[in-house]
């Protein structure tokens, strides 16, 4: 009878456990987990809370609440392809993972910082980073070897160029500008530009704006609305090579040299062709990634969420 009772209990144990922790996807031979799944969509929720500026709590993660389904569905489609990469052999070594490792802890005084920064990002301990980590570094070494291999022909970029509203623009105002705390720094400032000294050299000199001074005040090129009021209405109603007089705002006093305008239309096709091409291998990676999964049977079982 107690040998009848210890094979009854052994036998429950399986189910009793996929009680716990129910597989929510089959992928191939590997069983997704609810509890991996937890893990993955908690990390994709608090990246998503934090770029749309929210906290992070039960009522702005139920907001969140119906991205479960799809995102069970791309978290398979992902463990398809880990398995494609293991197959072709570009999972790193451990070693490779652990210099990793290393390099993070080296920007923390020490191993319990690194994992109390770890549990407030959603990751649990040193352990389930290595394995995210691994992971990532296996994804990125397979995509990496099929983009290199992909050809982006002149005529698609340039289709892609004249067909894409992102890479047009509005009237674009070129300027620079010197930051002083004061008035009066400002007022000397001013002077030293109308004796002759170039704008770019001043502006290397005395500016208080960190993200400009060192490249001479330049502020690139940017359309109407971009800047706070106050420089905005200066900035427009200088003419190109033009020079304002002192303006005030909440960050301090401000000398604006407008450059020139460029007119409606096109940014250059050189000036983007990066971002083109890796927007038409970003697709193509997409469409080639669902291919090489293709053989690997996924079934999803949502309702155990």
């Amino acid at each position: 009878m107690r040998a009848f009772f210890l094979a009854l209990a052994l036998g429950l144990l399986p189910l009793a456990l996929a009680q716990e922790d129910p597989v929510v996807a089959q992928v191939g031979e590997e069983a997704l987990t609810k509890g991996q799944f937890e893990l993955r969509f908690g990390l994709f929720a608090k990246s998503a809370l934090r770029q749309l500026g929210l906290p992070d709590t039960e009522e702005t993660r139920a907001l969140l609440a119906t991205y479960r389904a799809p995102y069970l569905e791309a978290l398979a489609e992902e463990r398809a392809l880990l398995q494609v990469a293991r197959a072709k052999g570009f999972f790193p070594l451990p070693d490779s993972v652990e210099a990793r490792v290393e390099g993070l802890k080296g920007a923390f005084p020490e191993e319990k910082a690194l994992e109390e920064a770890l549990r407030e990002a959603g990751v649990p301990d040193l352990a389930a980073y290595r394995v995210l980590l691994a992971e990532a570094m296996a994804l990125e070494a397979l995509e990496a070897h099929y983009r290199e291999r992909l050809a982006v022909s002149p005529a698609a970029l340039k289709a892609l160029w004249l067909l894409s509203p992102e890479y047009r623009h509005p009237t674009l105002y070129c300027a620079r500008h010197i930051l002083l705390p004061t008035l009066e720094a400002a007022k000397e400032a001013l002077a030293r530009l109308e004796r002759g000294e170039a704008f770019s050299e001043v502006a290397q000199a005395l500016s208080q704006d960190p993200g400009s001074k060192e490249a001479g005040g330049d502020l690139g090129c940017a359309p109407e609305g971009t800047y706070i009021p106050a420089f905005e209405r200066a900035l427009l109603a200088l003419r190109p090579g033009e020079v304002s007089s002192p303006v005030g705002t909440e960050y301090g006093f401000h000398l604006i040299l407008l450059e020139r305008v460029v007119p409606p239309g096109r940014y250059p096709l050189e000036e983007v062709r990066q971002d083109l091409e890796d927007q038409v291998k970003g697709r193509a990676w997409e469409k080639l990634a669902r291919a090489l999964i293709r053989g690997v049977p996924i079934r999803l079982f949502p309702e155990r969420l």
